[in-house]
C-alpha cells in the first residue's frame, strides 16, 4: 500500500499542473495507474490455493488445524491441509452455508427480535425501574447454557477429533471475548452501521423509482394534452 501511494504521489509531482495532457499522456499514464492496481491487488491478494466456492470451509479448517496443533501436529502439515481441503472443502462449505441460513432464517429472527423485545420491554411496557443486576450465580447459569448451546452446533464427529475439553474451552474462549464492554459496544455499532446503510440505501432506491416514474408520468400526461389540442 505504501509503494502504491509513493507511486500515485511521484506521478502527480511529474505531471505539469497547467500542461493541457494529450491523448497519448492521458493513456500511458492510465496504463502506470492500470499497473500499479494491478500490482497492489496482486499484492494484497497473494496468489494461494484457495478456492472462492470454499472460503469459509478454508476458514474452518484453518481453526481446526490451530485447535489441533499441539495434539495432532503431522495433521497440519501442508500436504494433509490440502488432503482435507480436496476431500471434505466441498462438504464442510457446504454444512456451513446450511448453518448460516438457518441461523439467519424469518423464523429465527422473529425469535431474536423477541428475545430482545421482551429483555428491553417485558409484557410490553418500559419497566419503570432499571433491572437488578445478575448475580453471580445467574451469570454462571447464562453462561453454562450459552455454553451448551454453542456445543450443540458442533457435530458429534468433530468433537471426538478435538476432544470436548479442547472445544469447550474454545467456545469459554469466543464467550469471554463477548463479554467484554468494549467488544460488546463495538459490535453493537457495527450492527447498527449495517442496518442503517441497508435501510438508507433500500430507501434510497426507492426514492429513485419514485422520481423515474413521475417524470414519465408526467411526460405521457403532456403528450396527451397536446394531441388532445
Amino acid at each position: 500500500m505504501e509503494s502504491f501511494i509513493q507511486k500515485q504521489e511521484k506521478l502527480l509531482e511529474a505531471v505539469p499542473s497547467k500542461a493541457p495532457e494529450g491523448e497519448g499522456g492521458r493513456e500511458a499514464k492510465e496504463g502506470s495507474m492500470q499497473e500499479d492496481m494491478d500490482g497492489l491487488e496482486q499484492g494484497t491478494h497473494p496468489d494461494t490455493d484457495s478456492d472462492p466456492e470454499t472460503a469459509l470451509a478454508d476458514l474452518a479448517l484453518d481453526v481446526l488445524r490451530l485447535l489441533m496443533m499441539d495434539h495432532w501436529s503431522w495433521l497440519c502439515t501442508e500436504n494433509m491441509q490440502k488432503v482435507f481441503h480436496l476431500l471434505f472443502g466441498t462438504l464442510i462449505q457446504r454444512w456451513l452455508e446450511v448453518q448460516v441460513v438457518n441461523l439467519t432464517c424469518t423464523q429465527r429472527w422473529v425469535q431474536y427480535l423477541q428475545l430482545l423485545q421482551e429483555s428491553i420491554w417485558p409484557g410490553g411496557v418500559l419497566p419503570a425501574v432499571p433491572k437488578p443486576a445478575r448475580t453471580e450465580e445467574q451469570k454462571k447459569a447464562a453462561a453454562e447454557q450459552a455454553l451448551q448451546s454453542l456445543m450443540g452446533i458442533l457435530p458429534n464427529v468433530v468433537q471426538e477429533i478435538l476432544g470436548t475439553s479442547k472445544c469447550r474451552m474454545s467456545w469459554n474462549l469466543v464467550l469471554e471475548s463477548l463479554a467484554q464492554p468494549v467488544i460488546n459496544r463495538h459490535l453493537v455499532f457495527c450492527l447498527l452501521d449495517i442496518l442503517l446503510e441497508f435501510l438508507v440505501l433500500k430507501g434510497s432506491s426507492d426514492e429513485l423509482g419514485t422520481a423515474a416514474v413521475a417524470p414519465s408520468a408526467s411526460s405521457g400526461l403532456d403528450r396527451a394534452g397536446v394531441a388532445a389540442h
